[in-house]
């Protein structure tokens, strides 16, 4: 799903390629497996270094999808070093987000494990990442995720994960732009609104996770979004409920972004009850007292 983006961002980078042998001319970075020691295209010398990566995309109870991704690092013994390639991929890996069309993932660094294949005199590591990916949410309608997140793409620097594509296949946070993913957590009957006759009260509790270059501006981030919140106060959609937001917003600065999410939403909603109408009576027969017939009485004028 996210190969090729993860590919071609490693093959791009210079710093990575100094230490890289060539295949087909272009650095030696390979998915699954690498191709046999006397295929041609290799470029001249050994066949090392290389890298040899792995997706595996499952499902994960926290965030619906996520997974891991395994990156090994091969090199000729004596001839180049997997310490000294080793923090570079990590830097180029880890805090990255890769997408494909709408599937965008997360890449966390895990474990670094260093090995050793003495009959082929190779020398490597392999360094696991977690993905964690950013499932598409929908509430129905009024659909509280897709309403928020329209109002958050409004807001400058701020780049709504699932509602637009970020800036490039693999891109990280930087500066003073920002990602942000929202999802739903909770839907409730809205306790501080009594229900009608007409009118059903529900309250939506949603998540906002935001991923900037450090967490100050994160903090700061979190902090403009629940002020905007409370000014705007309901978010509007001609023709739909409008979502009041401006109750009990939250945000919790020690959360982690990836798992939690720092900022917590309340958002509240009306939905109409709609009753189908009788039907309309269309003849009447009456008996009279005298008459055991009936008499019909109609609505024709």
């Amino acid at each position: 799903m996210i190969e090729t983006a993860l590919y071609q961002h490693l093959i791009a980078q210079a710093d990575l390629a100094q230490y890289l042998t060539t295949y087909n001319a272009v650095p030696a970075v390979f998915n699954q497996e690498a191709p046999a020691d006397n295929d041609p295209l290799w470029g001249d010398g050994p066949q090392y270094g290389r890298i040899v990566f792995a997706v595996d995309i499952k499902g994960d109870p926290e965030r619906t999808m996520g997974g891991t991704l395994a990156v090994d690092i091969q090199c000729k013994e004596n001839l180049q070093f997997p310490e000294v390639i080793e923090p570079i991929v990590r830097e180029l890996i880890h805090g990255w987000f890769f997408s494909n069309g709408t599937f965008t993932v997360e890449a966390q660094w895990k474990t670094s494990s260093y090995f050793t294949e003495p009959t082929d005199k190779v020398t490597g590591c392999t360094i696991i990442f977690d993905l964690l990916a950013f499932p598409i949410m929908s509430t129905g309608s009024p659909d509280v995720i897709a309403r928020i997140n329209a109002w958050t793409n409004e807001i400058e620097g701020l780049h709504v994960i699932n509602y637009v594509e970020l800036p490039s296949t693999a891109w990280k946070p930087a500066g003073t732009d920002s990602a942000v993913y929202w999802r739903l957590v909770t839907d409730a009957p809205a306790v501080w609104i009594p229900d009608t006759y007409q009118t059903i009260w529900r309250t939506s509790t949603i998540k906002c996770h935001i991923f900037s270059e450090n967490h100050t501006i994160a903090d700061s981030v979190a902090r403009n979004i629940i002020a905007q919140l409370y000014t705007d106060k309901r978010l509007m959609k001609e023709g739909e409920s409008p979502i009041m937001v401006n109750q009990r917003n939250r945000v919790d600065y020690g959360a982690d972004p990836l798992r939690t999410g720092q900022v917590t939403v309340e958002a509240t909603y009306g939905i109409i009850v709609y009753t189908e109408p009788d039907q309309n009576l269309t003849s009447i027969e009456v008996r009279g007292e005298e008459s055991s017939e009936w008499l019909p009485i109609t609505n024709e004028p």
